[in-house]
């Protein structure tokens, strides 16, 4: 069914309003933890907040708006062969990580789950977060490159991509300069791989792999692997 321009306004108005209230959970839902939590449990309660926030939020409206979930990228049917496309940036971003993950900076920020060396308990807490550490990847992906980029795209084109990176750089401003220099190109080359192939299920793969592969250098430097 084709849609009318007010049908498209009002999908527009709506992504974008669930979008600031997307953002503002996000980012101060961690907030609302007591105090006397373990790690664990703090960084577990984190990764909630972005699943609710970057994933549920948004996709209740894409169902409010009559929407289906594969309009923002939850869809796999012909997209097998976008996989080189996904390697070829992780093989391009492997070797920066690789080099990185030797400086203090990066040790004292990977993973996002505080290790220290000789610290006990390790694999079984990380047994525990890595399932959720992908979830939020499933909903980063989902929102940023799904929710904004072809939520949006209906009304305003590839500017989708350009408007879904601003945010995506301002959630990086915690993390270290060069870093949140690079979810600039990071949002734009992800975002515009999503809008051609219409799923970010390549993008959550590779988001997943390039997360990895920091966990397992840094947990290497930190004598738990090598």
């Amino acid at each position: 069914m084709t849609q009318t321009t007010d049908d498209l306004d009002r999908r527009t108005i709506v992504v974008i309003a669930i979008a600031l209230v997307s953002l503002w959970g996000g980012k101060f839902a961690f907030n609302w933890r007591s105090d006397d939590w373990s790690r664990l449990t703090e960084m577990s309660w984190w990764a909630g907040t972005q699943i609710v926030f970057y994933l549920v939020l948004p996709m209740a409206a894409v169902l409010v708006l009559g929407m289906k979930p594969a309009d923002i990228g939850w869809r796999v049917r012909g997209t097998s062969h976008d996989w080189k496309k996904y390697v070829a940036l992780f093989v391009i971003a492997a070797p920066f990580v690789i080099v990185a993950s030797t400086t203090a900076e990066f040790q004292d920020r990977y993973p996002l789950y505080e290790i220290y060396p000789g610290q006990s308990g390790v694999w079984r807490d990380l047994s525990i977060w890595w399932p959720l550490y992908v979830a939020q990847f499933v909903a980063i992906e989902t929102f940023f490159r799904g929710y904004l980029v072809l939520g949006l795209a209906p009304k305003i084109g590839r500017l989708s991509i350009l408007v879904a990176t601003i945010p995506y750089l301002m959630i990086h401003f915690v993390k270290p300069p060069m870093e949140a220099l690079a979810s600039i190109a990071g949002g734009i080359v992800m975002g515009t791989l999503a809008y051609r192939t219409k799923s970010v299920w390549w993008g959550v793969g590779l988001h997943v792999a390039v997360a990895a592969l920091m966990d397992v250098m840094s947990l290497g430097h930190k004598g738990f692997i090598w």
